[in-house]
């Protein structure tokens, strides 16, 4: 029995490492290229595996410093960590690099937004606007936020005159429209 000892203690370590792989929720082959990379961090993204991604994102931008897609997600993936400020800079200093890529300015100012910032959002999504007249995504977040101060006013006027039954059916439908 001893001369197994060391083979099944083996087994047994390699089966509770591939049981552990299957207990985090996601198991990979390493990528052979930046494409598989590029489809594997889709993925754990899509399936909310962000260390995972992150560490693949590391990977990929050892292999490729200067990879506009890399950086985008690496600032992506800090924000769904909930690592703001870091994401904030990633975001900023793609910004710097890609001005004309317009999809991090909303990303800015999806947090800002977040944050309570509406200001700075408005600002973000704004500049994003002028880069692209034709990013829709801004224009619909920019009258989100509108949507929003408007529903903020319309709540202070229905606290100063709570009987308004007009006011209550704009803050209704507000409401609802913005669910």
């Amino acid at each position: 029995m001893r001369s197994y000892r060391p083979t099944l203690l083996a087994l047994i370590l390699g089966l509770a490492v591939s049981s552990y792989a299957a207990a985090a929720g996601y198991e990979y082959t390493e990528p052979k290229n930046e494409a598989e990379r590029a489809e594997l961090i889709r993925d754990m993204i899509g399936s909310s595996q962000y260390k995972l991604a992150l560490e693949q994102v590391q990977k990929g931008l050892k292999a490729n410093p200067k990879s506009a897609q890399l950086k985008f997600q690496q600032a992506v993936l800090y924000e769904r960590l909930g690592q703001t400020e870091r994401a904030k800079a990633l975001f900023e200093d793609f910004i710097n690099t890609y001005p004309e890529i317009v999809e991090p300015y909303n990303n800015l100012a999806a947090i800002y937004a977040a944050e309570g910032n509406t200001a700075k959002a408005r600002e973000w999504l704004t500049r994003a606007v002028t880069v692209n007249p034709n990013f829709a995504m801004g224009y619909e977040n920019l009258g989100n936020l509108e949507l929003e101060q408007a529903l903020s006013y319309y709540r202070q006027a229905l606290k100063a005159k709570p009987s308004d039954k007009r006011m209550q059916r704009k803050v209704a439908s507000l409401e609802k429209l913005l669910q």
